[in-house]
């Protein structure tokens, strides 16, 4: 089933930074300031920004580049590594981790961009550092060779064959090394996270300093029309996989098809622009550097309060428990399901158009809602809706790609509603100050659960008959197994709603919580000691499961053999 959690990273990222900062309270600036110094209650000098304007324009460069390369990475999932490479379900999951783990140290690339100025420069030096390590990357990828398929489709019908009930006279079509050729492509597209992410996280700061200037009346202007370029954008990449990579090597209909490397050659061209437009279109002024010593006190007082430590336990282990998936997915959208590349990704085009909808609904006229329920009926109707999809699909009852996929996209409704209710809570917290910083942490915190998640159930997973191989045999056993690991994974997203207890219903009550709730230092000794093990132990584990030596080990997702002969993984 196309899976479209990516985007939830993105947006709850910087909708959550840029939207603390133009939605605080201004009461307490407006005393120091005069209604003739700042006109139609805005935060800062300087007016609105004019989206036409040379600095909109730059501004507009950057998320397009973010855009295309965003949607492309964890696009080429499904049809190079899952179908081209045969990389198993615990694999893809490890790329789905890795290319978007940037975002887990957002906070960080915040700090850098807030207090080291590089030139006198706070933001454009930073762009320009993450896109150079971006494009770096991207120039490696598109030079180096993927290598053959795993299974050329154009010349054998075995490639949905279990491997040991090939002939021996098709097995000359196999190339059984193929997935480690995915090592080098997975390490390097981690790194385009950390390059664009980099980047990305200097753009916020200065949409945050154009939205101060905007009054009131159409403060947000410049976030919606960031965005509206950001998912146009994303679109575009879209595109070029579904139409590029749906020839017959990808399990596609199509007759031809781009090569493995050309999607990373495409995503080449925006970078190269974005690059231009910051050193000879973006405008900053030359700044001083900040003092750490005096942001870290407030940051330090703020990590705690009660309500901070509080939401973030909430928004961890709800997350944790909600972000238990499955391996099997991938294996069953190609073997069972037959979704081509062009299938998958169409519905992630229409998923983000529904998800985007949704969250415009829910923030016209759900902003009152009771959070607990709001979060309890999302999810339940979640698994209401993708359990029907999957098991009708695991027993054969009906298997068809438009179904999987159709059906499936109304997975966004319920999807959209949990995402978007559960930022609203981290609005409240920030005190002034150091809102960026701290929407980075509360953020970081439920991005992390995924990662962290994944380690659980691809460990888990492990016992089970799920890998390619097993799928393509389609026995009862196998049958029974994906249908276990199906179960397990819904019942931990029931079990999340168990810390629902921990979340505030509303508004009001966080406020009480923030003025009443006190202070704990050890809390927040134990909340940055977990974010750096939650961290080192997410990146190791994900790695590891992507290098042949090691992909073996159960904590990385393998059914922990090695053959003795070689040290690596068995082939079949």
């Amino acid at each position: 089933m196309a899976s479209h959690d990516n985007k939830a990273a993105d947006l709850e990222e910087r909708v959550s930074y840029v939207h603390s900062i133009t939605t605080k309270d201004v009461d307490g600036y407006a005393e120091a300031k005069s209604p003739k110094d700042l006109e139609g209650g805005a935060l800062t000098e300087g007016g609105p920004l004019d989206l036409f304007s040379r600095e909109a324009f730059a501004l507009f460069i950057q998320y397009g580049a973010v855009g295309i390369i965003y949607g492309m990475i964890p696009a080429l999932n499904y049809p190079l590594f899952n179908i081209y490479l045969n990389l198993e379900g615990y694999q893809t999951s490890s790329y789905r981790v890795l290319v978007l783990i940037g975002w887990s140290f957002k906070v960080i690339f915040g700090l850098l961009s807030d207090c080291v100025p590089i030139y006198g420069y706070r933001r454009k030096s930073w762009m320009l550092i993450g896109w150079t390590i971006t494009m770096i990357c991207l120039s490696v990828m598109t030079f180096s060779p993927f290598g053959e398929p795993f299974c050329n489709r154009e010349k054998t019908k075995y490639c949905a064959t279990p491997l040991e009930k090939v002939p021996k006279s098709e097995l000359q079509y196999f190339n059984l090394a193929a997935p480690d050729n995915g090592t080098l492509f997975t390490f390097l597209s981690m790194f385009i996270a950390f390059g664009y992410v980099l980047a990305a996280s200097a753009s916020d700061a200065m949409v945050v300093e154009y939205a101060q200037r905007e009054p009131v009346a159409i403060r947000g202007r410049i976030q919606t029309a960031i965005y509206t370029v950001r998912t146009l954008t994303g679109i575009l990449a879209y595109l070029v996989t579904a139409f590029g990579l749906n020839g017959p090597n990808y399990a596609g209909s199509f007759s031809f098809a781009l090569s493995p490397n050309a999607p990373y050659g495409i995503c080449l061209v925006p970078c190269v622009l974005v690059v231009l437009s910051t050193v000879f279109l973006l405008v900053e002024k030359k700044t001083e550097p900040c003092s750490f010593a005096l942001w870290w006190g407030t940051f330090w007082k703020s990590l705690q309060s009660r309500v901070v430590w509080q939401i973030c336990l909430f928004r961890l282990l709800s997350n944790v428990f909600n972000g238990v998936r499955t391996t099997a997915g991938f294996p069953i959208s190609t073997y069972w399901a037959g979704v081509e590349p062009l299938n998958d990704s169409l519905s992630n085009i229409i998923g983000n158009a529904l998800f985007a909808g949704i969250l415009v609904v829910v923030g016209k006229w759900g902003l009152n809602w009771n959070w607990r329920w709001t979060i309890a009926a999302g999810t339940i109707g979640i698994i209401v809706i993708d359990g029907f999809v999957v098991f009708v699909t695991i027993w054969d009852v009906v298997r068809n790609q438009w179904f999987f996929t159709g059906v499936a996209l109304a997975d966004e409704i319920p999807s959209g509603i949990r995402f978007i209710v559960s930022t609203y809570c981290a609005v409240e917290i920030a005190d002034k100050g150091n809102e960026g910083a701290m929407y980075g942490l509360v953020s970081t915190v439920s991005n992390l659960s995924g990662p962290f998640a994944s380690i659980f159930y691809k460990y888990v997973n492990s016992f089970f008959k799920v890998r390619q191989n097993d799928i393509k045999s389609d026995t009862l056993e196998v049958r029974w197994d994906v249908t276990y690991v199906y179960f397990i994974s819904y019942g931990f997203k029931l079990a999340s709603l168990v810390w629902l207890f921990l979340l505030p219903p509303q508004k009001a009550e966080i406020q009480a919580l923030k003025a009443r709730g006190g202070k704990s230092k050890v809390a927040g000794v134990i909340l940055v000691a977990t974010f750096v093990m939650c961290v080192s132990f997410t990146v190791t584990s994900n790695i590891m499961s992507i290098f042949p030596s090691t992909k073996c080990y159960r904590i990385a997702g393998g059914n922990g053999v090695l053959d003795p002969k070689t040290g690596k993984c068995p082939l079949k």
